[in-house]
């Protein structure tokens, strides 16, 4: 995407980000020929049994949504296939990378558990969409909000004081950012994921989880996962009106259900709310998952 050149700069500015760990560089480059054999991308997995625990734990939780239990690595793979489970290692991994008990402290369980709420949002509405993102829609939802965690991470003194006035979340807090920074969380993010040479449809989502006046959802590598996103993240910060029966029209972004709508019937304005609704009951009393 043409409009994420200035990554590079944003890199720059946010300054050291991780390094891509080792079992990550080999699940891509291995993952890069679908044809691959499985016991080979198990056994990359395998070399860090915490990751390989982590990703069955997240494969099994109520979030993720699988309809059997898979008890192990090779079983994912075969019933996930190789795009999926790639997809949550990549998760993990970013999260284990930027996670420390100083950043965890400032942004507190509600973070953990926004982000568990839009992965299964974004699922679920990417399976009722029919759109087979081969778990893209989850671990892009998971990983929206990445940014923040760069953010403190790299900018601790003043990144809290920008959180805190920005609210924590949505266009007031990248409102901030930009004036302070010149770049948002969510710039921050696919900058990260930029460096670790994600797939460019992955970078895009996270790009484009917020509103840009700059850049066009349809520009985005692809929209519809990008929409989906975005939906799932507004959404999920309407949690208790929808669970009570309150809610109403989830999200006023006609940009993002422009590009949804295109996908069929069953999406009239007056059925978004309950559908969302629906998807949130499913998941809205499992604790996430521990990573």
């Amino acid at each position: 995407m043409s409009a994420s050149a200035n990554l590079e700069e944003i890199i720059e500015r946010v300054g050291d980000l991780p390094a891509v760990p080792e079992v990550v560089s080999e699940v891509l480059s291995l993952t890069e020929n679908l044809n691959v054999d499985l016991p080979v991308i198990a056994e990359v997995i395998q070399k860090d049994p915490a990751l390989s625990a982590k990703v069955l734990r997240i494969s099994n939780s109520p979030y993720y949504g699988m309809r059997q239990y898979v008890g192990t690595l090779k079983l994912a793979l075969v019933i996930l296939g190789v795009r999926e489970v790639r997809n949550i290692v990549l998760g993990i991994s970013v999260f284990d990378a930027l996670r420390n008990k100083e950043i965890e402290s400032l942004l507190a369980e509600g973070f953990w558990r926004h982000s568990f709420l839009v992965a299964a949002l974004s699922k679920r509405f990417g399976e009722h969409l029919r759109l087979a993102l081969h778990g893209e829609d989850f671990i892009t939802g998971l990983l929206h909000d990445i940014g923040k965690l760069v953010l403190m991470r790299q900018f601790p003194d003043e990144y809290p004081k920008m959180y805190s006035e920005g609210g924590g979340r949505g266009q007031d807090l990248c409102a901030v950012e930009t004036r302070v920074l010149g770049f948002t969380h969510a710039d921050a993010a696919a900058a990260l994921a930029t460096r670790w040479n994600f797939p460019q449809t992955l970078i895009d989502g996270l790009l484009l989880h917020h509103p840009k006046d700059t850049i066009a959802l349809r520009q985005a590598k692809d929209p519809e996962l990008a929409a989906v996103v975005r939906i799932a993240n507004l959404a999920a910060r309407k949690e208790v009106g929808y669970l009570e029966g309150t809610g109403r029209m989830p999200v006023n972004d006609p940009e993002a259900w422009d590009i949804i709508t295109e996908k069929g019937p069953g999406l009239a304005e007056a059925e978004r709310g309950p559908l969302l609704a629906g998807f949130l009951r499913d998941v809205a009393s499992a604790p996430a998952p521990p990573l």
